[in-house]
């Protein structure tokens, strides 16, 4: 494999720990020419499915790199560390876990898929805790190094992975049956579905919708923009992944419905 300039890097470690410092001073070590990018660290914490949709949603606006993603919550068990090629020629490490399934068959789909079995590429001796350092920051410098996947470990088939799908919404009528796929700091609330799955129960942008959420029963306007909107009430809106989100212009919409990851959403027209 040829060498790669970047490791895109993304895990549940946070930044109030050495944790991402470390990983970085070992791919580092390994090969000093990379630049590492810093997706995100801050994946709720043991949420594979949060990590999944970050992954998937990201990997397409960066340039040809190492994915490296860790949310390992059965770190140190007899799950597989693993990397998979895509068929765009892109590689993804991480825990054999469904993490990095949604983001590989976006990117080209499964090329193969190998165990890092192989010590020679790993630090030693490996932590049962820390394996993200240990094993997964080590192999993606080697990868970025120009060592082949196929070098790392035995083949595992495709359909022998763990496997994932992130939810998508579902038609019942004139309604959709969604939920939160995730929270941005701004307290928008993502949700699984995009406009035209609103087109289809005839909700084009401009219409009122009603938004069932958390006990809450909201009349809320599908807009173009934030400000489409007062400060302080509901707005729909595409985001910029092009999923529709929910949320308070100049507020917090996930602290008002006291919403969290995996919320049940129902949209639909307003009654009567």
């Amino acid at each position: 494999m040829a060498k790669k300039e970047i490791v895109a890097f993304l895990s549940d470690y946070g930044l109030e720990d050495e944790f991402v410092g470390v990983c970085h001073g070992v791919m580092l070590g390994i090969a000093p020419h990379i630049r590492v990018v810093d997706v995100h660290h801050n994946i709720v914490r043991q949420d594979i499915r949060h990590g999944a949709v970050v992954l998937r949603q990201t990997t397409r606006f960066l340039p040809d790199a190492v994915h490296l993603a860790v949310v390992d919550p059965s770190v140190g068990s007899r799950r597989r560390a693993i990397a998979i090629e895509t068929r765009w020629g892109e590689v993804f490490v991480g825990p054999d876990n469904g993490l990095l399934i949604p983001a590989a068959l976006e990117r080209g789909g499964i090329k193969g898929a190998y165990e890092l079995s192989d010590a020679r590429f790993h630090l030693t001796p490996v932590s049962r805790t820390f394996q993200g350092r240990d094993v997964f920051s080590p192999v993606a410098a080697h990868l970025a190094n120009g060592t082949s996947p196929s070098d790392l470990g035995e083949t595992i088939p495709a359909d022998d992975l763990v496997q994932f799908e992130i939810p998508e919404a579902w038609i019942h009528d004139d309604h959709l049956h969604a939920e939160v796929l995730q929270i941005d700091r701004f307290g928008n609330l993502q949700l699984n579905f995009l406009r035209e799955a609103l087109e289809k129960v005839g909700l084009p942008e401009g219409s009122i919708l009603e938004v069932r959420l958390e006990g809450h029963r909201l009349r809320v306007p599908f807009g173009a923009t934030f400000a489409d909107v007062k400060g302080g009430e509901f707005v729909l809106v595409e985001d910029s992944y092009h999923y529709l989100s929910l949320a308070i212009n100049k507020g917090d919409a996930a602290a008002k419905l006291r919403a969290h990851l995996g919320s049940t959403v129902i949209v639909g027209p307003v009654p009567g």
